[in-house]
């Protein structure tokens, strides 16, 4: 993956510290609390076993965090390029699916995160609301798929239009 100079019209987009900051927060506070018994006690082995897979839940959000925190997406006219601990690039002419999922936390629907899924053949790529310039990318990656002749989901158009994004069309078939 190419680290230097950014191509004409690329964009860069990094998860903000805040949201990065929160997880960290929250797997600190989730290994402290599954793995805190052990420092004071030795816990009967079924409660030692629930507490070391809570840990071990907890550390491996705490992985997925510092994998935000270091990773950089760049947006181009040639595809999506992410650059980081995990580098893969996922290039517009191969794009096969593409889906923009709503996940509510309130029954309302007035809170909740977006996340969008891109697929090249054999490479995937998800990409959630936090990131900045979530809109830009999300509007990209649907006029790829419109430009592939991709279909997309009732659920994909609806969130691109919550989005502001217009002219994507619902699956024929």
């Amino acid at each position: 993956m190419n680290g230097g100079a950014p191509d004409a019209g690329e964009s860069r987009h990094r998860y903000p510290p805040r949201a990065v900051l929160a997880e960290y927060a929250c797997a600190a506070l989730g290994l402290l609390f599954a793995l805190g018994p052990f420092a004071v006690a030795t816990p009967l082995a079924p409660v030692a076993g629930v507490l070391a897979a809570l840990g071990a839940l907890f550390a491996a959000f705490g992985v997925r965090a510092l994998l935000r925190h270091r990773t950089c997406l760049r947006l181009s006219e040639r595809g999506l390029t992410v650059d980081g601990p995990l580098p893969r690039h996922l290039p517009w002419e191969r794009l096969t699916r593409c889906s923009l999922g709503y996940y509510s936390t309130r029954r309302d629907r007035r809170g909740g995160w977006m996340q969008l899924k891109l697929e090249a053949q054999t490479r995937s790529l998800r990409i959630d609301s936090r990131i900045e310039g979530f809109e830009t990318i999300a509007r990209r990656a649907a006029a790829a798929a419109l430009a592939r002749g991709l279909a997309l989901d009732p659920a994909t158009v609806e969130n691109l239009r919550a989005l502001g994004v217009s002219g994507a069309a619902p699956d024929a078939g």
